[in-house]
């Protein structure tokens, strides 16, 4: 599925955007969004808010006609006036949760956010979830497959790549992770079958995938795997790994 993404100056902020799903579920005054917000409350210890620019934010959604005001409830704090859904404020809130996130820097934010505001209105993740693995496949793909030498911030970006690819594999199905990670017999093969050496590089194609590596000695080695194996073994630059030689085969492992 394809997302288009509109002008920045007509999108509704990140706050904005919170805010009106909060009012989606029921939240219907800015004081019960605000509290929603705050550090120790349920939406804020993934991302806060302060009541200011919580306030701030429904002007906001009022001004841009997708939230209304209507009759006050009594109260404590600032703001009773009751809240409630536009047409165009419920088509917003529907398009928004199910669109992915474009930068990789935000899963931790605006991704977070979005999976648990679709878990607390009893929706399905696995969509979005989807949507953005294959969104984010070209960058983590790059990320991951090129040498961060001695680059601190590439090494970052590259780490923070494989954690989220982690993330969303394991967040659409469990069961994935369950059969790749656990305790897997210890490797017995001749001692000569093996060599130990570091990635230097791995490039993608559609089907299979070339993992470079060096050797102690500096000796270099290409071995083709498929794709689905590289990602399985979460293989990029900087991995010790295991060259696994069989007649004119080279498979590649993973030390525990």
């Amino acid at each position: 599925m394809l997302y288009s993404r509109r002008v920045a100056a007509d999108e509704p902020s990140l706050a904005e955007h919170v805010c009106l799903a909060l009012v989606a579920e029921g939240a219907a005054h800015g004081w019960a969004i605000g509290s929603l917000l705050a550090h120790d409350g349920d939406i804020g210890h993934i991302w806060t808010l302060s009541r200011p620019l919580t306030y701030r934010a429904i002007d906001g959604l009022v001004a841009r006609k997708l939230l209304k005001r209507s009759a006050h409830e009594s109260g404590p704090g600032r703001d009773r006036v009751v809240l409630a859904m536009t047409r165009p404020g419920r088509s917003e809130n529907d398009r928004w949760l199910a669109q992915p996130i474009e930068h990789l820097r935000d899963v931790r934010t605006e991704l977070l956010v979005k999976l648990t505001l679709l878990e607390r209105s009893g929706a399905d993740t696995r969509p979005l979830l989807i949507a953005q693995r294959a969104h984010f496949a070209d960058l983590l793909d790059s990320l991951t497959s090129a040498s961060a030498d001695d680059d601190l911030v590439q090494l970052w970006r590259a780490e923070s790549a494989r954690a989220a690819r982690r993330f969303l594999d394991r967040a659409i199905d469990p069961a994935v992770v369950s059969t790749i990670a656990p305790a897997a017999p210890e490797l017995r093969l001749s001692a000569r079958n093996q060599l130990r050496g570091v990635v230097t590089g791995v490039t993608h194609s559609e089907i299979m995938s070339t993992v470079k590596m060096v050797l102690p000695d500096g000796q270099r080695l290409n071995a083709s795997i498929t794709r689905e194996a590289t990602t399985d073994l979460d293989v990029a630059p900087g991995d010790n790994v295991i060259a696994i030689i069989k007649s004119t085969t080279v498979m590649i492992a993973k030390p525990d």
